[in-house]
C-alpha cells in the first residue's frame, strides 16, 4: 500500500472541502462529488515517475464549454446572477485538477494552490453557516498542507489572527454598507430602466416614453431586424381605449394561437390557415436586448410568428401577438412573398380585422373639448362627401395643424397651465394648452379626434424608422426608434397616419466609428450564436441523413459501387504488372553487368593482376592501364578486360 505524507493528504482534503461546498453552493451536488473523487482517485494512481505533460491546449479548450454555459446559464430580473460567481469557479476548479496531475512535467504547485484558494473563495457565495464553517477549516488545512518545514507554531497563529481580522473587516463593511446604502433604491430603478422598455406595457400611460428619449441608455439598440428590406414601423400593442391619459389594450383577446408547425425549435402560429407556409412567406428573425413584456414586434402584414419554448400565443384582431409577461430574447415573423397565395387572404385585406365600434370609443369626459379642437383646427369644415375620402382629409388636416402650430417637446410641463386648468388635468388639455410634446401626444389626441369624426381608428405603439446601414444584413432599432403612430380605417383597410411632424422628431446623433464597429462585432456575434444553437444546419443535417438512408437502400449505388470497385482493382494489377516488368528489365541489366565484370576480374587474374579487398572498380582500372603484358595473346586479353571495365564505369550509374 502506498504511503503519503500528511502534507498530501491535507492538500488533497483541502480540494475535496472546496469542491464539496461549491457544488451544495451552486446546488450541484453531484458535481461537486465528482470533483472530490477525482482528487481522491489522482492521489491514489499519482506515480511520479510516469507523469502526465500539462498541455495549455486543454486548459485553453476548457474556455469553450464552460463559456457555453456561461451563455445559457439562467438570469435574474434583479441583482447578481450567482452562476457569474460559479462557472469561473468550476473554471479554476478543473484547472487545479490538470496542473495537479501534471506536477513536476509543466504543472506547478503554485498554481494549484491559487486556484484552490479561488474556489474556496468563490464558494463562499450564497454557502450556508456550515459552508463557510467547512471553508474556515479548509483554511486550517492550508497552512499545514502549504506551509514551510519548521516554521513556528505562533507565525501560524499570527497568520490565523491577520485572516480572522481582515474577514471582520470585510464582514463589517458588507453590513455597514447593507445597512446605509441610501442609494439602493436608485440603483435599482436604474438596473430597471436598462432592463426594460418604458411605453409597452398592457396598461401604457401618456409621458412613458419619454425615458426611452430622455434617459442615459437612449441609444442603446433594443431591436436588430436580420433583413436587408426592413419595415419602417414595427407594432408591438394597439390599444383600444382611453380614459383620463391612460390606454389599455383590447379587454378580451380574440383568439389563442396554437402552433401550426415548427421552423427548428421554434413554434410557427399562423394568423390564417395556409397563408404562411413555408414556400409563400419569409420568415425574419428578430433580436430584443431588453423586455418586451411579452409582446412580439411585427409589421402590420405579418401573416405568422414563431418563438421558442411557446405552445400558444395571445392573438388580438389589430393583429398583435402576446405571449404572457415573459422576457422574449429573439422571434421570428413572417411576410408573404409577392406570389404568395391570393382569393380570400390577400396581402392587405385582413379579413379577421375587421374594426368594430371599439374603435369610434371616445373618453366621455373629453367630447366637449374635442369638439373645441376639433373647431379650431377647422375639422368641422372638411366636407362629408365624398365619403371615401374623409379619412384622408381628416388626417391631412390634423397633421397639417400640429405641423404649424405645435413644437416638438420631450416635456409635457404640466406647471405651467396648473392656473388655468386646476390640478391634475387630462394630459391631453396640457398638450393642447402648452402646444408642445412629442409622439403619444400627437398620436392620442389624432385618434379621439377621428373616432370623433366618426372615423374607425386605434393607437399603436412599437419602433419607427430603423438605421439602415448600406451592404448590412440587418436594422437597427434603438431605445429613442421607439414611438406611437395612429392607424386608421381608410377605403377598407388599415393605413398607418404618423401624425408627429417629420421636422420635429428627435435628430439621432451619427455614432462614432468605434460605436459602429463594436455594434457590428456584437450584432454578428449574436446572430453566429443563434445559428449555432438554432440554426437550420440541423434540419440540413437531417435531409442529408434521410438521403443517405434512401442512396444505401438503392440497388442502383451498389451497382455504381461494384463498378467503381472493379475499376479500382484493375488500375492496381495494371499497376503492379507494370512495376514487375520494370524491376525484372532492370534486373536482368544488373545481372549482365554483374557477370561480365566477373568475367573480367578472371580474365585480369590469370594476368596476375587481382583486384584488392575495398579497392573500386575505377582505381582497379587505373592500376591495370600501367601494367604492360609480354606476349601479344596476353596484351588482347588485357585490351578486352580493360575495354569492359572502362563501359562498366561509363554506364554503372545509368
Amino acid at each position: 500500500m502506498r504511503k503519503f505524507s500528511l502534507r498530501e493528504k491535507a492538500k488533497t482534503l483541502l480540494f475535496c472541502v472546496a469542491s464539496l461546498n461549491l457544488g451544495f453552493s451552486s446546488e450541484l451536488p453531484w458535481l461537486g462529488f465528482i470533483f472530490a473523487a477525482a482528487f481522491v482517485v489522482l492521489l491514489f494512481r499519482y506515480d511520479a515517475s510516469h507523469v502526465p505533460v500539462y498541455r495549455k491546449s486543454i486548459a485553453y479548450g476548457l474556455i469553450v464549454p464552460f463559456a457555453i454555459w456561461w451563455v445559457i446559464s439562467p438570469e435574474m430580473e434583479y441583482g447578481m446572477s450567482p452562476w457569474l460567481v460559479f462557472i469561473p469557479a468550476y473554471y479554476l476548479l478543473s484547472l487545479a485538477y490538470l496542473q495537479k496531475r501534471s506536477l513536476g512535467n509543466g504543472g506547478y504547485d503554485v498554481f494549484v494552490l491559487f486556484n484552490g484558494v479561488a474556489v474556496l473563495l468563490l464558494s463562499c457565495f450564497q454557502a450556508s453557516r456550515y459552508g463557510i464553517f467547512c471553508n474556515l477549516l479548509a483554511l486550517l488545512i492550508l497552512l499545514h498542507a502549504y506551509g514551510r518545514p519548521g516554521v513556528k507554531w505562533w507565525k501560524h497563529a499570527l497568520f490565523l489572527l491577520l485572516f480572522v481580522q481582515l474577514s471582520a473587516i470585510s464582514f463589517g463593511g458588507l453590513k455597514y454598507w447593507q445597512s446605509h446604502g441610501h442609494n439602493r433604491a436608485e440603483r435599482m430603478a436604474d438596473y430597471y430602466a436598462k432592463r426594460h422598455l418604458m411605453g409597452f406595457d398592457p396598461v401604457v400611460k401618456l409621458g412613458s416614453f419619454e425615458s426611452n428619449f430622455a434617459g442615459k441608455y437612449n441609444r442603446e439598440v433594443v431591436l436588430r431586424v436580420w433583413d436587408t428590406l426592413a419595415p419602417t414601423y414595427m407594432r408591438a400593442a394597439v390599444y383600444e381605449k382611453y380614459v383620463g391619459g391612460i390606454w389599455k389594450l383590447p379587454a378580451h383577446r380574440d383568439r389563442m394561437l396554437y402552433s401550426a408547425r415548427y421552423k427548428v425549435d421554434y413554434a410557427v402560429f399562423e394568423t390564417r390557415d395556409s397563408v404562411s407556409s413555408a414556400d409563400s412567406t419569409r420568415p425574419v428573425w428578430v433580436q430584443s436586448t431588453i423586455d418586451n413584456f411579452g409582446f412580439i414586434f411585427a409589421p402590420y402584414d405579418a401573416v405568422a410568428v414563431a418563438m421558442k419554448n411557446a405552445d400558444s400565443v395571445e392573438y388580438f384582431r389589430s393583429n398583435i401577438f402576446k405571449q404572457g409577461e415573459t422576457r422574449r430574447g429573439d422571434w421570428f415573423y413572417y411576410m408573404p412573398l409577392p406570389s404568395g397565395p391570393t382569393g380570400p387572404y390577400v396581402v392587405g385585406s385582413y379579413d379577421n380585422d375587421t374594426p368594430d365600434s371599439s374603435y369610434l370609443q371616445v373618453f366621455a369626459p373629453l367630447a366637449g373639448f374635442l369638439d373645441t379642437v376639433a373647431m379650431e383646427m377647422g375639422l368641422d369644415t372638411i366636407p362629408d362627401n365624398p365619403a371615401i375620402l374623409r379619412p384622408y382629409r381628416y388626417s391631412r388636416a390634423i397633421s397639417d395643424y400640429f405641423l404649424h402650430h405645435f413644437s416638438y417637446s420631450l416635456r409635457v410641463d404640466e406647471s405651467k397651465v396648473t392656473a388655468k386648468l386646476g390640478a391634475k388635468p387630462d394630459p391631453l388639455r396640457v398638450f393642447w394648452a402648452t402646444r408642445s410634446g412629442y409622439c403619444e401626444y400627437y398620436a392620442t389626441l389624432s385618434v379621439l379626434l377621428l373616432r370623433r369624426a366618426g372615423i374607425k381608428a386605434r393607437y399603436v405603439t412599437g419602433f419607427a424608422r430603423p438605421e439602415i446601414e448600406p451592404g448590412r444584413p440587418y436594422a437597427i432599432f434603438r431605445r429613442n426608434s421607439s414611438h406611437a403612430w395612429v392607424e386608421m380605417r381608410n377605403m377598407g383597410t388599415w393605413a398607418t397616419f404618423d401624425p408627429t411632424p417629420p421636422l420635429f422628431v428627435v435628430k439621432m446623433d451619427r455614432p462614432s466609428w468605434f460605436d459602429m464597429r463594436f455594434e457590428s462585432i456584437r450584432a454578428r456575434s449574436a446572430r453566429i450564436f443563434h445559428v449555432l444553437r438554432d440554426g437550420e444546419w440541423r434540419l440540413a443535417l437531417s435531409s442529408w441523413q434521410d438521403t443517405v438512408q434512401n442512396i444505401l437502400s438503392s440497388t442502383v449505388f451498389y451497382v455504381i459501387l461494384g463498378c467503381f470497385a472493379l475499376a479500382i482493382i484493375a488500375f492496381q494489377v495494371v499497376r503492379i504488372l507494370r512495376r514487375r516488368k520494370s524491376s525484372a528489365d532492370y534486373a536482368l541489366s544488373v545481372q549482365q553487368w554483374v557477370k561480365g565484370l566477373e568475367s573480367a576480374e578472371k580474365s585480369l587474374a590469370r594476368l596476375g593482376l587481382v583486384r584488392h579487398p575495398g579497392e573500386t572498380v575505377g582505381a582497379f582500372l587505373a592500376r591495370c592501364e600501367n601494367e604492360t603484358p609480354k606476349n601479344e595473346k596476353e596484351r588482347a586479353r588485357l585490351q578486352s578486360a580493360l575495354k569492359f571495365l572502362r563501359d562498366y564505369e561509363k554506364n554503372r550509374w545509368k
